[in-house]
């Protein structure tokens, strides 16, 4: 009789188990949808808004490098002004700029993915069959 009680346990025991694997397989691939959508998502805004924003720096470079060429006296003279503005914001960029954007970035990225709400869930709380014993 306590050997077929023992043998019960045991295989409940082995239900729960293939159980919460299952379980936590599906959460992980729910968990991998959710962040894969997400990062889709924020690349499709990026291009989105990356391309108007350059179709809009095109049009003002080419609306400035008129205005200083017809100012100077000669077209291409202005475009060279305009590129060579360019190419010191680029300088300067490379120069000073990268660092400030990789902090920015790693920071936005530790805020979105370390969330204390995500921490909580984290918490050792007694199981049941622990507080009653």
């Amino acid at each position: 009789m306590a050997f077929t009680k023992l043998t019960d346990h045991i295989d409940e025991l082995s239900d729960n188990i293939q159980s919460y694997i299952e379980s936590m397989i599906e959460y992980y691939k729910l968990d991998a949808f959710k962040k894969t959508s997400k990062i889709t998502s924020l690349i499709v805004k990026l291009f989105v808004i990356g391309s108007i924003f350059l179709f809009f720096l095109g049009f003002i470079s080419l609306g400035l490098a008129f205005l200083i060429g017809n100012a100077i006296g000669t077209l291409s003279t202005g475009f060279f002004i305009v590129g060579g503005i360019y190419l010191v914001g680029f300088i300067l960029f490379m120069l000073f700029g990268k660092k400030h954007i990789d902090n920015i970035v790693i920071s936005k990225f530790s805020k979105r993915y370390f969330r204390e709400d995500r921490l909580d869930d984290v918490v050792d709380e007694p199981l049941e069959d622990e507080t009653a014993a």
